[in-house]
């Protein structure tokens, strides 16, 4: 469980960054360790627990082959940006399941389905675990429970993975916008249009942490959620947050029978009429001459 220590976006971009770059097809583990936290930023203990927690995060994500030395798991020569590949990693193997970090896409999908009430203050940190252990867990704390410390690296990492935004007064506002553009490929597949009811589906299966996904369902089996077929907040204001950018075209008929995504108050225009969805148009991004 990377997120309980200390590693950050950037720290494991910096890792990946450098092993893409670097002439040598290995290094080894001493070197990048030195790398990532030489002596000016050594642990008051002389310790280098962050770097080593860095290159623990990047195994864990399937990034990268380690033991007395350290390679690239894919192609360096890869055309996707390093963050592209860091999120495509999160995606898979955090975002889509639950052994590398059980409570990564849980607690994510309790928040959201908590609506107004899902807004995640660090000041708060023992209300959200007590408050998580009683409605998902039941009570049960286990041998590796939730806690506030958990929650303050969950936070770091909501934010960089596209799960929402931080107001003012650095409290995270759940809102999946950029983990849903950047899997609108594998939604729409080789359509550009479908039915709402049928992208409501396909994103569950992509993104199964949002409304009606597996993980989502799982956390919130003993919860009272929304009433069927109406998203919850977070995801009312990412489509419509997506549909007023042009990323996608609502179609919300006043005689249509979708999801509703009324939480989000959607602005009345000529596609947005009414607040349940019939139709969902990928308007793909054209290709540069």
């Amino acid at each position: 469980m990377f997120t309980d220590g200390p590693v950050t976006p950037t720290r494991l971009e910096v890792l990946i960054g450098f092993l893409r770059e670097t002439s040598m097809m290995t290094v080894s583990r001493d070197m990048v360790i030195k790398l990532l936290q030489p002596n000016a930023v050594i642990g008051d203990d002389g310790s280098r627990a962050g770097a080593a927690q860095t290159i623990l995060a990047a195994d864990q994500l399937g990034l990268i082959e380690t033991g007395g030395t350290i390679k690239l798991k894919f192609d360096r020569a890869d055309k996707r940006t390093t963050r592209q590949i860091v999120l495509g990693a999160l995606d898979k193997s955090v975002l889509s399941e639950t052994s590398v970090e059980p409570y990564f896409a849980p607690f994510y999908s309790y928040v959201l389905s908590l609506n107004e009430n899902g807004s995640v203050s660090t000041s708060d940190g023992d209300l959200w675990e007590n408050k998580f252990t009683a409605d998902v867990m039941q009570g049960v704390r286990g041998n590796n429970p939730f806690n506030k410390t958990k929650l303050t690296g969950l936070r770091r990492w909501y934010e960089y993975s596209g799960l929402g935004w931080f107001d003012p007064a650095g409290v995270f506002q759940p809102n999946p916008y950029y983990r849903i553009m950047r899997s609108l490929t594998y939604i729409f597949g080789k359509v550009n249009k479908m039915p709402g009811y049928d992208f409501m589906t396909h994103l569950s299966e992509v993104c199964p942490e949002l409304d009606g996904g597996a993980i989502y369902s799982e956390t919130t089996r003993f919860i009272q959620t929304n009433a069927q077929n109406v998203c919850t907040l977070g995801l009312s204001h990412a489509l419509v947050d997506l549909h007023i950018d042009g990323v996608i075209r609502l179609d919300c008929p006043l005689d249509a029978h979708g999801w509703d995504i009324g939480f989000a108050a959607p602005p009345r225009e000529k596609s947005l009429k009414a607040n349940k969805i019939n139709t969902v148009e990928y308007l793909r991004p054209k290709k540069q001459k």
